[in-house]
């Protein structure tokens, strides 16, 4: 199983467009090491032939672009067969509806997603003919089929998107983990909590957005902290017991010190014995 992060980086990117933090300065700037990012995406495929995305960012179009198995093989072509969204946040659904252009594909997500999609008009762009998208719910705690993959969602501490807050009522569903071919791989983007069993796993993709709790207001740029916004700090996460498996941290934010290569924190991630995600990572799991 060939796993690609397409984007390693939180809403936003990085560096993000309205941000002065040091480390998107030292991006535009170009300094060594920093890394330009996009927007957490990633694509798995047993075959090499069809492709599961796994969140459809709004960076969508340029990660296609930058990965040569995702492009089309004839006219009209898309090795992307199926998009699963663990939950609604806009960085991880906007960029459905730059995939508009007349070509099927499944897109997967609980029920709780599905409603909160529904409501919005633009939807329909996605319906351009019958059978233009298949409309598929992933269920909780079942292992499902999915172009050729084995994917089970599992509820993860969070919640509903920021537009849908205060409009429905929380769920279970609002946000999941994913364990894909049985142990092989588990992607939990964005979770609110180290007290989750992740156990199992070859590969582990966690939730590596903050470092600290308290980091942005740290920064002067909100009164928000980690988790207000429903992501646990890599500082609570680090000593995870996760057995002996492959480690690796992405939705990482712009502000996030671990950006920085020559960082504390950066080295205290790595003597912790996990990496950090980059745009064209790839992985054997």
């Amino acid at each position: 199983m060939r796993v690609t992060i397409l984007g390693s980086a939180a809403g936003g990117g990085f560096p993000q467009w309205n941000c002065g933090c040091p480390g998107c300065v030292a991006v535009r700037e170009e300094r060594d090491g920093f890394d330009a990012r996009t927007q957490d995406s990633v694509t798995v495929t047993n075959d090499g032939e069809r492709f599961v995305l796994f969140n459809a960012s709004p960076d969508i179009l340029a990660q296609i672009k930058n990965t040569h198995a995702l492009w089309p093989k004839r006219a009209r072509h898309s090795p992307i067969a199926a998009v699963v969204l663990t939950n609604g946040d806009m960085d991880h659904v906007l960029g459905l509806f730059s995939l508009r252009e007349s070509y099927p594909f499944e897109i997967w997500a609980t029920e709780s997603v599905w409603r909160g999609l529904e409501e919005n008009a633009f939807l329909r762009t996605l319906r351009r003919f019958e059978g233009h998208t298949k409309r598929a719910v992933l269920p909780l705690d079942d292992e499902v089929d999915i172009a050729g993959l084995r994917v089970r969602a599992r509820a993860a501490p969070g919640k509903a998107p920021v537009h849908l807050m205060g409009h429905a009522e929380p769920s279970p569903e609002d946000n999941v983990m994913l364990s894909v071919g049985g142990s092989r791989l588990l992607y939990a983007a964005a979770c609110a909590s180290a007290e989750v069993d992740l156990s199992g796993h070859a590969v582990v993709l966690f939730d590596g957005t903050f470092y600290r709790e308290d980091e942005l207001v740290r920064l002067g740029l909100s009164k928000a902290v980690a988790k207000d916004m429903a992501h646990v700090p890599i500082a609570s996460s680090l000593a995870m017991p996760l057995g002996n498996c492959r480690k690796i941290y992405t939705h990482i934010n712009n502000t996030n010190p671990i950006l920085d290569p020559s960082s504390e924190e950066r080295r205290a991630v790595e003597a912790a014995g996990w990496e950090v995600a980059y745009d064209g990572m790839e992985i054997d799991a």
